[in-house]
């Protein structure tokens, strides 16, 4: 019989909570820029197709701009953690 686990207790290891997941927040974002406008006047709520519009632009250009950052960040940040040099190699690539 499966157990139930409660919200608070410790995750099992290699878990991680739903809310962190990107698969979860693909799809609310999907849900939110296509089926709703769809379904949206159906149970009374009306998105105009230039609101969606609008709301994907914005979006987009916030992750635009906090990859932007976070890149930056990730790359100042690694290379002062960094305890050895980097050095040049070969690359060989196969297809």
């Amino acid at each position: 019989m499966p157990s139930t686990t409660h919200p608070t207790a410790p995750m099992p290891s290699g878990a991680k909570w739903w809310g962190s997941s990107m698969t979860i927040w693909g799809a609310v974002t999907t849900a939110l820029f296509t089926v709703l406008p769809t379904v949206g006047p159906l149970i009374g709520l009306d998105i105009s197709p230039e609101l969606a519009r609008q709301l994907g632009d914005h979006v987009v250009l916030a992750v635009q701009a906090t990859g932007g950052l976070a890149g930056t960040i990730l790359t100042i940040y690694g290379r002062v953690r960094a305890t050895t040099s980097l050095e040049r190699r070969q690359v060989a690539l196969t297809l």
